[in-house]
């Protein structure tokens, strides 16, 4: 689900696109790019040996946009209730118990709620009841909500005193926050072209600890790919833990936070630790069981052959 507003603003010099580690001008001849990234008949590295600038746009399915983006049709996804007619791309089908699902909500917040387009909200207490119900339904076996707004641990579902009076315990989510009550979650930097804020620290101190935006190019031409050190650590999520991955990242050695903002993480009630839940149970397709920290160690060929890395239609919440 994504709003749309920056990408389709009229005052975007380059439509459909959004660049967060350059401008939408190349350096070298100040070339303009096209509405796909790759500006007028250039390839993915261009003259110099340089990769193009990165845009967010590739490779990414939007199945919910602009005014379609609402906190009814955020819930009916979840729930999997949808008016008869509503096309397959915009269900998620998640009648397998054993699924992991990973809800990434990014925007304005504040104490206990999340804003849709400056037009409604959610609280948490919303959030809560819905992955109530979820749980009921048996529509996952874990969850990992990631949250990037201001007082964004204040959304956490999992915390009991926002239970709705209800006997039910939420299990299996885990929850991870840019930032706890009382602080602000900042915008990493702008693109001076468009004159908007185009990535939030968090997204952009993950993306570098996973190796830089450069990895991403990697992964997505051919993500088995054995040239490591282009890709970065995409291709060792089965050796990472969600918990030093999202959570410990966003700290220096001498733990100072990165961010301007604490980390807000819990795993209460859930079956295991965070630091034992591999990053791969969230960020790759695969057949059969978890696994965790003690499996983190098989070897990266034996696991190609029932593994798939999402580097192409990725649903983002």
């Amino acid at each position: 689900m994504l709003a749309d507003e920056v990408a389709c603003n009229a005052r975007n010099p380059s439509k459909n696109t959004i660049f967060p580690n350059g401008s939408a001008k190349r350096e070298n001849n100040n070339e303009e790019v096209d509405s796909t990234g790759r500006g007028r008949g250039s390839k993915e590295v261009d003259d110099n040996g340089r990769r193009r600038p990165l845009n967010l746009y590739d490779n990414v399915q939007v199945d919910y946009s602009g005014d379609d983006v609402t906190v009814d049709n955020f819930f009916r996804v979840l729930l999997g209730r949808h008016p008869k007619h509503t096309p397959s791309y915009q269900r998620l089908d998640l009648d397998d118990p054993d699924t992991n699902v990973f809800i990434y909500i990014t925007g304005h917040g504040g104490d206990g709620f999340f804003k849709f387009r400056d037009v409604e909200d959610f609280t948490t207490s919303d959030l809560r009841g819905v992955l109530e119900q979820m749980q009921v339904m048996k529509r996952f076996k874990n969850v990992l909500f990631l949250t990037d707004t201001c007082q964004a641990f204040t959304l956490a579902p999992d915390d009991d005193d926002i239970g709705n009076g209800s006997n039910i315990d939420l299990k299996n989510v885990y929850t991870i926050a840019s930032s706890l009550k009382g602080e602000n979650s900042y915008a990493h930097h702008g693109d001076v072209s468009v004159g908007h804020s185009v990535i939030d620290r968090y997204m952009y101190f993950l993306m570098e600890n996973m190796g830089g935006f450069s990895t991403i190019h990697a992964n997505v031409a051919d993500p088995y790919h054995n040239h490591d050190s282009e890709k970065g650590k995409w291709g060792d999520l089965h050796e990472m833990s969600v918990k030093f991955a999202m959570v410990d990242s966003m700290y220096t050695s001498n733990r100072r936070s990165k961010l301007g903002a604490n980390i807000g993480w819990s795993d209460a009630l859930c079956e295991r630790r965070m630091d034992q839940v591999p990053l791969s149970d969230f960020f790759v397709m695969k057949q059969g069981e978890d696994t965790d920290t003690s499996e983190m160690n098989a070897s990266r060929e034996s696991l190609l052959g029932d593994v798939q890395l999402l580097h192409g239609q990725v649903d983002f919440w």
